[in-house]
């Protein structure tokens, strides 16, 4: 009787242990190499955006940055967090509209240091997910801490 019970608890134990691990290793989307070369493209692509002298653009990943340390466009008259957000919102309505298969996106610039999280820009969002969600990720270093900037895409 003494065994059995053991037996018992052992077993528990370690479906417990299972369980924990296998919680924590889970992701809200699956990695993808489409998803992930799309991050890259993005962080290099030029915006319209010069936060010292024309014609030094800032490539997204640079406005990122200029964003984070809030700056302005100084061509533009705008703050680099304003354009940053119409930027990002215009490229992504793009890819809805170049790709028929994508039925929802989230696009999210996150500051992540040893204290806290926060967004840089609030999440961009559209459409309704059905499917698969596929994501891919950039991360950039900063001084105080790291931004990372995470795509998804829910594909039908």
């Amino acid at each position: 009787m003494v065994g059995f019970v053991l037996i018992v608890a052992i077993v528990l134990i370690a479906l417990m242990v299972f369980l924990v691990i296998s919680i924590r290793n889970r992701t809200e989307f699956k990695q993808s190499d489409d998803v992930e070369n799309f991050v890259n493209v993005l962080m290099m692509h030029t915006t319209g955006c010069a936060i010292v002298y024309e014609p030094d653009y800032d490539s997204v990943q640079d406005l990122i940055k200029s964003c984070y340390n809030n700056k302005k466009c100084i061509n533009l008259n705008k703050m680099a967090c304003d354009y940053l957000n119409e930027s990002l919102n215009l490229i992504m309505e793009k890819v809805m509209e170049t790709d028929a298969s994508v039925s929802a996106y989230e696009l999210n610039i996150v500051h992540e240091n040893d204290e806290e999280r926060s967004y840089i820009i609030h999440p961009i969002l559209r459409g309704n997910c059905s499917g698969s969600v596929y994501g891919g990720q950039q991360v950039i270093s900063v001084d105080s801490g790291k931004i990372t900037v995470i795509a998804k895409f829910c594909y039908n």
